[in-house]
């Protein structure tokens, strides 16, 4: 007797969109292998099976949420970025084409942080505060850097008047600024540190940008709440 599929909604006619991002959240954390490895994470061949989908399909929608990062996809994406070819890349490497299209993102398609329940909110936001425990705030303003760095490209959307509504916008990291598609102007690793602390403050429980008290908040808020950082009560 086959075995059911946990998520059994997921077949041939599931947008691109949605499987990207039931994809995403399943995997859960981003994996880089410049990082410690944690053993207990989700596999590749883990999400491929859940979704009945390949390993190489998995691979490529990861790495298009900007959760999947290794020496050799990180190097496939540079060769391609200078402007080779499938081909070249092949001979380049020596993988086959069908590998080397798995370690490159879809082109067409943008990883939308998705809304989720109050309760998996919160559970998030206690997952965050008890890795945030056992490290020091140096620790604590690192690791919160490197998280915007993989959110990096997501697609997020500002508070909005009195949280109605809301402008959508995506942010590029370069160096120690942070860059968003709608400003001009870039926001600073101190600022955006700034308001880290603010949030820190009050414990999370941020009912509005504009308490941040720092330039960039209306942008930093819905980053943090994504995050699992601030509360929305």
């Amino acid at each position: 007797m086959p075995a059911h599929k946990r998520k059994p909604n997921y077949n041939g006619t599931t947008t691109m969109q949605e499987l990207l991002t039931a994809v995403c959240e399943f995997y859960g954390e981003p994996v880089d292998d410049r990082k410690e490895d944690d053993p207990d994470h989700v596999s590749l061949h883990d999400v491929a099976d859940e979704f009945e989908i390949t390993v190489m399909k998995a691979r490529k929608l990861l790495i298009t949420g900007g959760l999947y990062s290794t020496s050799l996809s990180r190097r496939v994406q540079e060769l391609h970025a200078q402007g080779l070819t499938v081909a070249q890349i092949t001979e380049e490497t020596g993988l086959k084409r069908a590998s080397i299209n798995s370690y490159l993102p879809y082109a067409h398609i943008i990883y939308n942080l998705p809304d989720i329940s109050i309760k998996a909110e919160r559970q998030k936001q206690y997952r965050v505060r008890k890795r945030n425990n056992n490290r020091t705030d140096a620790e604590k303003e690192e690791k919160l850097w490197q998280e915007l760095t993989y959110l990096q490209g997501c697609l997020f959307k500002t508070y909005g008047r009195n949280g109605v509504g809301g402008l959508d916008f995506t942010y590029k990291i370069h160096g120690g600024e942070m860059f968003v598609d709608r400003k001009n102007k870039s926001i600073t690793r101190a600022t955006v540190m700034k308001a880290y602390r603010r949030v820190v403050e009050l414990d999370g429980a941020v009912r509005e940008p504009k308490v941040l008290g720092t330039f960039g908040a209306s942008y930093l808020y819905p980053i943090f709440v994504k995050m699992g950082l601030i509360r929305m009560e």
